[in-house]
């Protein structure tokens, strides 16, 4: 293991590391456009210039590895003179529209501009200007925005691997475009592109001109649409979730990158009040809650069905309501495994193992069915999802509601099932509450409340609390 000075400070580092990856590890900072640590360093933006004693010119800390005794500056005079010239020479071109850029905000052009930049420009020179491509539905791109770091054209080839951009020209009419002009529609991890340009060169056509990134809060959560429950930033403001993106995590290159359908499910929560139910209904009529606990008493031997994609504590909270441990499980979403190297389950429900680990067996729907149809189950109480279920199970369920005198049903957003219910409660989102799951690796994940529910919408932990004290 290679021991290294930076600044004066003594650092030791795993054999095959970076220098800009030893720098980060002592929180020195080095500037980077072109470096990305899930993508193959090509050092084509030079701008994290260092200087090495013994070594005659300045090195790209992007692509030279740390070595023993190496002495390294990040701040010298020469340092600072060489990124300096450099971000002239990316701003000679780059047009003055930060007023109606998307990346304004959360722009490296513009914080390095500052921190690094001159003052003013000796452009008095025309621009050079790039005629219109449409990459699709997915993805706007500006290519006089575009400082040339190439990070989209290799994630094509190396993540996503369809290979769809490239670089063309050489020199002042060096361009990023598509072969044969192709679009970015077919590839399913387009919207990754927009997270890694560093510019506002590739930005979201269905985030463009929407919100300035400043008024966004950044929460902390998952994906639900993701079989590994990967995760994400959910950026809200004014109670509403504008957009969902990766959330990396140290030491995982590859969690910087989502599914576009998971990156798209934002909209799915993105729900008008109005629209929601706000009040216990039983018969579909507003009831107090105490009426439904009295009614779910009285039907005798209550079974509960809890979707594998909730959280673990309103699995333990749910088994609450079930008599002689009656818990089971649903759930049957798939998800095709289309990039092992970022999914490694098709099973969509994340939650499983949390699930299980508090006795909800799955694969019994059938034999739950039987007892239901026998009258040996009186009551059944439903935590459910429509989009996690299958035509299938959901005609399963369903058939589970119609043999039982009484059921319950406890659903965050409408369903057919939800109707077809005695009674409904009606529950906070996943952006709505604070709780946790256990993935399919056994990895814990939290997820942090968002959103500010409705007034009448509730927890499923403080729905269960009110019908138990009922």
């Amino acid at each position: 293991m290679p021991t290294i000075k930076i600044n004066d400070q003594t650092v030791t580092v795993e054999p095959g590391t970076l220098l800009i990856d030893a720098c980060q590890q002592i929180g020195v900072e080095i500037p980077h456009y072109c470096y990305h640590p899930a993508l193959t360093p090509v050092a084509t933006c030079r701008m994290c210039l260092v200087e090495i004693k013994g070594q005659p010119k300045l090195a790209t800390s992007c692509t030279t590895l740390a070595s023993e005794g190496m002495e390294v500056f990040t701040n010298s005079p020469a340092v600072a003179d060489a990124r300096g010239g450099i971000m002239e020479f990316l701003l000679i071109n780059h047009p003055l529209d930060c007023p109606i850029c998307d990346q304004a905000g959360e722009c490296k052009l513009q914080d390095y501009s500052y921190s690094y930049g001159a003052g003013d420009s000796r452009m008095v020179d025309p621009k050079r200007r790039y005629d219109y491509e449409d990459l699709g539905a997915k993805i706007v791109i500006d290519k006089n925005r575009c400082i040339h770091c190439t990070r989209c054209v290799r994630f094509t080839r190396e993540i996503s691997g369809g290979g769809e951009l490239t670089v063309v020209n050489r020199g002042a009419d060096l361009e990023i475009t598509t072969y044969g002009g192709r679009t970015l529609d077919g590839n399913p991890l387009a919207g990754n592109v927009v997270d890694l340009c560093p510019v506002g060169a590739l930005t979201s056509r269905d985030f463009r001109f929407n919100k300035r990134v400043w008024f966004l809060k950044p929460v902390p959560t998952i994906s639900r649409h993701s079989a590994l429950a990967s995760p994400i930033w959910a950026d809200v403001d004014q109670n509403r979730v504008w957009r969902f993106r990766p959330r990396p995590e140290p030491g995982r290159p590859l969690t910087r990158f989502i599914f576009d359908d998971e990156r798209q499910a934002f909209h799915r929560y993105d729900l008008d009040p109005a629209t929601r139910g706000k009040s216990p209904l039983m018969h579909g009529q507003p009831m107090p809650v105490g009426a439904i606990a009295e009614a779910l008493r009285a039907a005798g031997r209550v079974a509960v069905v809890g979707q594998g994609t909730f959280g673990c504590d309103a699995a333990q909270r749910l088994a609450q309501l079930a008599s002689e441990g009656l818990c089971f499980g649903s759930g049957d979403i798939i998800h095709a495994i289309t990039h092992p190297e970022l999914q490694k389950s098709s099973d969509g429900v994340f939650n499983r193992r949390g699930f299980s680990d508090r006795g909800f067996r799955f694969g019994r729907l059938d034999g739950l069915l039987e007892l239901a149809i026998s009258g040996q189950i009186g009551g059944i109480v439903l935590l459910h999802d429509p989009e996690f279920s299958s035509p299938r199970e959901t005609a399963m369920l369903k058939a589970l509601l119609e043999a039982v005198p009484f059921s319950l049903a406890l659903e965050p957003l409408p369903s057919v099932l939800g109707e077809l219910a005695t009674a409904r409660l009606p529950v906070t989102t996943y952006l709505e509450e604070s709780d946790f799951v256990l993935t399919h690796e056994g990895i814990l994940r939290r997820y942090q409340k968002a959103l500010q529910a409705p007034k009448g919408v509730k927890t499923v932990g403080e729905w269960v609390k009110a019908l138990l004290e009922a």
